[in-house]
């Protein structure tokens, strides 16, 4: 895939669920890997509740600091997609 956002390169694809897609990802800057969740603007217009579990999820990550937990990192938006990086 090899896309880019920010400062980070989105490649392969990893996974996917019911509201977006995790890619693979490098920080250019720090050349750390990442997991990136991908979310269209649109699916959070047709399902109301997304939001609310996004900010959920978000908050919750944020605080937890712990080896064996995936830790929030940033949240990046564009036109089209919400990008969580983890």
């Amino acid at each position: 895939m090899n896309k880019i956002i920010e400062d980070y390169v989105l490649q392969e694809k990893v996974g996917q669920g019911q509201y977006g897609n995790v890619y693979k990802a490098e920080n250019r800057k720090t050349k750390g890997v990442y997991a990136v969740k991908v979310m269209n603007v649109e699916k959070f217009k047709h399902t109301p509740k997304l939001s609310e579990f996004t900010n959920n999820e978000i908050a919750i990550l944020s605080k937890i600091n712990n080896p064996n937990i995936i830790k929030f990192v940033e949240m990046l938006r564009t036109a089209n997609n919400y990008y969580l990086v983890y």
